[in-house]
């Protein structure tokens, strides 16, 4: 099995791979693994996944718990709040807030020596009814009996199965960055604040850090204008003026230079994700935008199902069953969190005041089933 890319995708497949007695080649573009990213959320859902790869209980204890989630108005003005100290009791599994490298760097220790492969970036695939041939821009020729592409939203492997399937650019942009020292001002649970084109969200990682991202609407060109770090951290800054503690504290807290900044974009549901041996898993297949929380959990999930296909031979069209077993939930997901983005980033006046009165008039018990329900999606 031959692997491109050692994202959390690629890393979870080969992973699960190696459980079910399979030696999978992952290939990898970059020349070093360097702790890259910033904070994520993995979910119940991905935790039972990880609990099944033999992780859980190292991602539990290098990340935070989520005890409690806010929306809150960019004044602070609370317009829900849900519980989830039970979260772990009723569902098997906590929710956990970690740091992307140190998701990754857990994942890279569960694999042997000399899985991994620096350096090897892919150019294209030729494939057999017996096999499949990867060809890589340094000239090496790989071949394996299947392909399985985990190179994320901008995929190369998708883009010469199907050319057309381009990432959707959902109409905004979003910062990301890692606070030292200012834990303290949290108050210990993760919060989404809503303003009119713009929010920003907190989420504590262990005693030393809080994540934090940033979203503001902008056009395609604006997006992907050149920034310089002290001037894009001085735009955060003024952008968010005036809104609710800690937000200011938390920008002026981190680094200019490692603020990351990129658009955000999912990939609209695919009709099919494999080509004879050749499938997608993770982003590849199925990128969505952050406002469920799933994106990662999505991945997780979809690793370890294939790996468990793929470790049974004698089931016929394995690659075809992957596939209908995960894209009907992969696209509710998808899509259900492209409309979540588009009504947070609403700029009018007058719909921003009523969608944060629906928000403020909804029980906490229904929020916190839709809540739970996202959380446990399969």
């Amino acid at each position: 099995m031959i692997i491109i890319g050692a994202g959390i995708a690629g890393l979870c497949t080969a992973i699960g791979l190696h459980q079910v007695g399979l030696k999978p080649q992952v290939y990898e573009q970059a020349e070093q693994i360097q702790p890259v990213g910033a904070g994520l959320t993995l979910w119940p859902n991905a935790l039972k996944v990880l609990a099944a790869l033999g992780l859980a209980e190292a991602v539990e204890q290098a990340g935070s718990v989520i005890t409690q989630t806010q929306i809150r108005s960019e004044r602070g003005r609370v317009l829900t709040h849900t519980n989830l100290q039970d979260l772990s009791t009723r569902l098997g599994h906590p929710a956990i807030a970690i740091h992307r490298a140190d998701l990754h760097r857990l994942l890279l220790a569960a694999l042997p020596e000399r899985t991994i492969h620096l350096g090897y970036t892919f150019d294209r695939f030729e494939q057999t009814e017996t096999g499949v041939q990867v060809h890589f821009a340094n000239g090496t020729v790989m071949a394996g009996e299947m392909l399985l592409g985990a190179d994320g939203i901008r995929s190369k492997v998708r883009q010469q199965m199907w050319p057309e399937a381009r990432p959707r650019y959902a109409g905004y942009v979003a910062w990301r960055g890692v606070a030292e020292g200012v834990h303290h001002l949290t108050q210990g649970g993760t919060s989404e604040s809503w303003g009119r084109g713009q929010r920003f969200g907190i989420v504590p990682l262990n005693e030393r850090q809080v994540y934090w991202f940033a979203t503001a609407n902008a056009s395609e060109g604006e997006q992907s204008s050149p920034r310089d770090a002290a001037q894009e951290k001085e735009e955060l800054l003024a952008r968010f003026q005036g809104w609710h503690e800690p937000i200011q504290s938390l920008i002026e807290a981190t680094p200019a230079e490692t603020i990351l900044r990129s658009p955000i974009a999912d990939l609209r549901p695919l009709p099919q994700w494999h080509q004879g041996r050749v499938t997608l898993v993770g982003d590849a297949a199925h990128a969505t935008t952050p406002n469920m929380g799933q994106g990662a959990c999505q991945a997780i999930k979809s690793s370890l199902t294939l790996a468990q296909m793929l470790g049974q031979p004698d089931v016929p069209d394995r690659l075809a069953r992957y596939e209908q077993t995960r894209r009907q939930r992969t696209a509710w997901i998808t899509n259900t969190s492209w409309r979540i983005g588009r009504a947070a980033q609403w700029e009018n006046r007058i719909l921003c005041a009523v969608r944060n009165q629906l928000v403020a008039m909804t029980p906490t018990s229904i929020m916190r089933r839709q809540l739970v329900a996202a959380a446990t999606l399969p």
